[in-house]
């Protein structure tokens, strides 16, 4: 499933490559993803510009200069494809959802389980939406630091990482990225929540930052079925410490224990049994 840095390089892309561009055309080939798609969907974003592009969570925000948004959530296996509108296009399987620009190019919107779901919402009230109104603090924004987060955990006998995996502790970190920060950190997955010390609590805020950043850096991770809107792919998975590492040795160079795997909350999580506590 696409996470944080995923979707926050995929609405890079789409603001990269459409913002300030009129939808000419939109064609819609099925409605019942996860949600079913608005019956006037068409109508309600035809003739319109996009003004601007941005994230909430794992949501992608393509605001409209008519007061709508289109909420765009990619599921486990939704992606987006910007094509040039030419007969050398990429023809995918799976294509639900075209979007016509006016620069000559064509957005689409690809779900093979259909898991992912395209909304609209006015704009003003996007905050009030049923999928964005709980949601916790961004990761990579003050809001989410040391002392946040300590608080958050008190009383709370559950495991940190499926803490960190929860969208309404704070938004955005996957089985990836919890993996590996947790590393990082230095902390067990499987530790208490309510057992970090507000030093580990420094330390986690600071990792889940750190690995964020870079893999927004380096276009995300290319698992399964992500890539870039272009169809290229992102390079963090060459940088992975742990994740899919079970039985190879650990990288740090004094350490010389093996990585393992265990199962928290079906699913995998990988750590280095010596280096984190």
């Amino acid at each position: 499933m696409p996470e944080l840095p995923e979707v926050e390089t995929v609405s890079q892309g789409i603001k990269s490559k459409l913002l300030n561009c009129k939808i000419n055309k939109v064609l819609v080939k099925r409605r019942d993803l996860r949600f079913k798609m608005d019956s006037k969907f068409e109508q309600k974003i035809l003739n319109t510009k996009i003004y601007d592009v941005s994230r909430r969570a794992k949501y992608i925000l393509i605001h409209l200069n008519n007061g709508l948004t289109i909420i765009i959530h990619l599921g486990m296996s939704g992606r987006i494809a910007i094509d040039s509108l030419s007969s050398s296009e990429k023809k995918f399987k799976h294509t639900h959802l075209e979007i016509f620009m006016s620069n000559k190019k064509k957005m689409k919107f690809i779900d093979p389980r259909r898991f992912g779901s395209v909304l609209l919402c006015e704009t003003e009230n996007i905050d009030k939406h049923k999928l964005i109104k709980n949601l916790a603090p961004e990761p990579l924004t003050v809001k989410f630091n040391k002392t946040y987060l300590f608080l958050a955990l008190k009383g709370r006998s559950a495991d940190i990482k499926s803490i960190i995996m929860n969208q309404f502790i704070v938004v955005g970190v996957g089985n990836i990225y919890a993996s590996e920060s947790l590393y990082k950190a230095k902390i067990k997955p499987n530790r208490s929540a309510k057992s970090l010390s507000p030093l580990e609590c420094d330390r986690l805020v600071k990792s889940i930052k750190k690995v964020l950043k870079r893999s927004i850096k380096l276009g995300g991770s290319s698992i399964n079925d992500y890539s870039l809107v272009d169809g290229n792919l992102g390079f963090f998975q060459r940088e992975f410490e742990v994740y899919g590492k079970e039985g190879k040795f650990c990288t740090k160079k004094t350490c010389h224990s093996r990585i393992l795997r265990i199962v928290i909350a079906q699913r995998s999580s990988f750590y280095c049994d010596n280096c984190q506590k």
